[in-house]
């Protein structure tokens, strides 16, 4: 019972610093309606800014203001970037813009400082408190009064001070805000501000709890902050603060009794079951009152890539559809490329093109088509990646007949991707998708006798090509070629899908599902098919992955991975497999041509990102429609000012 207890208390120390952290995503989310991925990078700038504030010789509490003054500009600059600068931008356009900046944030602090743990400076390191049979640490209750004293301090903020009811009026009804003489503005910027307050706290918090920082940090607490945040009610501060509790008190019993390696799977568990049977989380409230107002309600707005700011469908957007066949053409190309170049090193590269292109080509079939934003597609490119490492190495099958097997375990694993996220729309399918991707890298890094874990699977030979008389490809250029056609195949699949009746449902499913369903359209029945074949085609990426690669492990399935893979689809062009082959090609080319500067790639990489999202919403392929939609604006003035001209002449 003693040993329940302290870690019931342990966790409730770490379950604060997530609810602070949570704290952060629920506020900007309320005002600006973002989700702010960049928030785990503010805990961790903030980290680092009292870090060599305190290695300067500076006392705790000066080292704390700094924190706070370096996470608040942040804040700002995220929102200038995310929200002012984008404009009108899509849904998911903000999504991709934080998540930009927090790419060039932890590269940032990985060349200033470096990307090794720093320890953090803890005067109440091992101390403890002694409470009858009990001994608690001094840290864990320093943590729980400065968490549970900041956030009263917060709530008694926004609802007793003028400027957070200015921050509930304008998250509630901007508009009716505006009218109301609320300078809306303002009040985004005092948001984002408090986002950048929680950041600092929750830094500090972090860095005394485990007495080390590091640049990798940020994205695995920011992760943990939006789970709690989710599960909570992502309009609701309470529910932040619920949501944080119960994650961290069930982290620590599932590490006591059941292993520490099922502790992070507890928070995306949690967060697929609170999307699958309560969407607005455990204290999100359906009615305006709070945070959110009628676009919260205890939910977040959709991040299809396939609506504008106004919910607007695709059909209307800029985004461009080409014919299958410039697919084909745009493969061929890659091929005659790898034919004809001479040095085995790029041609290595191009395979690894081919490799990522039919994976995009697999996720724009389930979200160009249907609609369906996947977050944790990296999952199953590592379900083929394991199978045909495990069949090439224990069975030694040849290549052709361990394609058919990993594409029908593909096929199986994407119907059991999409199973739990039928029922689910918007928004909810991308947080069950980004909960799922989590729980199958989990299983790649705990499922020892299957994956050897952390210590991933070397030495997976090509396996026999019957085709090629049975021999194995030791060619570079042979094996690039085998890749590329595999992506001949994957578009063959994508087409066979894409016609016909079935083609035009999935597209009614995309565009209006709820009229599609009154319509006759068995739309759970479409979407389970859709998974299925993304699934098969996103596992053959995984299989040439590991040929390529010759080594796999658990890192390479992260989800970093999964948002590569989407940022390749919409960069191309969402509903398009041309698109997808462009994206994949930019953004695999990009870092090797900037391997010179490697150092600053991932910076560079995040500015290219961000301009693409900003100057081309409708992809690579529809450059040109935006151009002639341009040169027509332009006609339309010039016209309408002869107009005026002629009009006052003759006046």
């Amino acid at each position: 019972m003693l040993e329940f207890l302290s870690q019931v208390v342990n966790g409730i120390a770490i379950g604060n610093v997530y609810a602070v952290i949570a704290l952060g995503f629920v506020i900007v989310f309320g005002v600006a309606k973002v989700v702010n991925f960049a928030q785990g990078s503010q805990v961790m700038l903030s980290a680092y800014a009292a870090y060599a504030c305190v290695a300067a010789g500076a006392p705790l509490a000066v080292a704390f203001l700094v924190a706070v003054v370096s996470a608040v500009l942040l804040a700002w600059l995220l929102e200038l970037v995310a929200v002012e600068w984008l404009g009108d931008a899509a849904e998911i356009a903000p999504l991709l813009s934080t998540l930009a900046l927090s790419f060039i944030i932890d590269q940032a602090v990985t060349l200033i400082w470096s990307p090794d743990p720093m320890p953090f400076p803890n005067p109440l390191g091992g101390q403890n408190l002694q409470l009858g049979g009990i001994y608690l640490s001094l840290t864990d209750l320093t943590i729980l009064v400065v968490g549970l004293l900041f956030m009263g301090g917060l709530a008694l903020f926004l609802k007793k001070s003028w400027l957070g009811r200015a921050i509930r009026a304008s998250a509630q009804d901007p508009a009716a805000a505006l009218q109301m003489g609320v300078h809306t503005r303002s009040a985004k910027l005092a948001a984002f501000a408090i986002s950048g307050l929680v950041g600092a706290v929750g830094g500090i918090l972090v860095g005394m709890y485990f007495q080390q920082i590091s640049p990798a940090m940020g994205l695995p607490f920011g992760l943990k902050g939006f789970c709690a945040a989710m599960l909570g009610g992502v309009t609701s501060l309470g529910g932040a603060v619920l949501g944080g509790l119960v994650i961290g008190v069930l982290e620590s019993l599932s590490s006591a009794y059941l292993g520490a390696e099922y502790r992070d799977m507890v928070a995306f568990a949690l967060l697929l079951l609170i999307l699958l049977f309560r969407p607005r989380g455990l204290l999100g409230s359906r009615s305006l009152a709070g945070l959110g107002g009628a676009r919260g309600a205890g939910a977040i707005p959709t991040t299809s890539p396939l609506a504008n700011g106004n919910g607007e469908p695709v059909t209307i957007m800029s985004a461009r559809h080409l014919k299958l066949r410039w697919a084909f053409i745009a493969t061929g190309a890659l091929l005659l490329a790898a034919l004809l170049l001479p040095s085995t090193y790029w041609v290595g590269v191009l395979a690894q093109v081919a490799i990522f292109a039919i994976a995009a080509v697999g996720l724009t079939l389930l979200t160009g088509i249907s609609g369906q934003v996947s977050v944790g597609h990296a999952a199953l490119m590592g379900v083929g990646a394991y199978a045909a490492a495990r069949i090439t190495i224990d069975a030694g099958w040849p290549f052709e007949l361990t394609l058919l097997a990993v594409a029908v375990g593909g096929l199986i694993g994407g119907a059991l991707f999409g199973l739990p996220v039928l029922n689910l729309g918007d928004h909810t399918v991308s947080l069950a998708t980004l909960a799922l991707g989590q729980i199958g890298y989990l299983i790649f890094l705990n499922a020892m006798p299957l994956t050897r874990g952390p210590l991933g699977i070397p030495g997976i030979s090509f396996p026999k090509v019957l085709l090629l008389g049975g021999h194995e490809p030791s060619l570079v250029v042979v094996v690039a070629a085998l890749c590329i056609g595999v992506l001949l195949l994957a578009l063959a699949v994508y087409g066979l899908f894409d016609r016909g009746q079935v083609g035009i449902n999935l597209r009614a499913i995309r565009e209006d599902r709820l009229a599609a369903e009154s319509s006759g359209v068995p739309v759970r029945r479409y979407l389970l098919a859709s998974y299925a074949v993304t699934g098969l085609i996103t596992a053959l990426a995984g299989m040439m992955f590991a040929y390529q690669q010759l080594y796999i492990s658990p890192d390479s399935f992260r989800i970093q991975t999964s948002f590569l893979l989407l940022t390749m689809v919409l960069v191309g062009g969402v509903i398009s497999p041309t698109g997808a082959i462009l994206g994949a090609t930019l953004l695999t080319l990009l870092p090797e041509v900037l391997r010179e500067v490697a150092d600053y790639r991932m910076i560079i990489y995040g500015v290219v990102l961000l301009v693409l999202v900003k100057y081309v919403p409708g992809g690579l392929i529809s450059l040109g429609r935006r151009s002639d939609a341009a040169r027509e604006v332009h006609q339309t003035r010039s016209t309408g000012e002869e107009h005026v001209q002629e009009a006052k002449a003759d006046a």
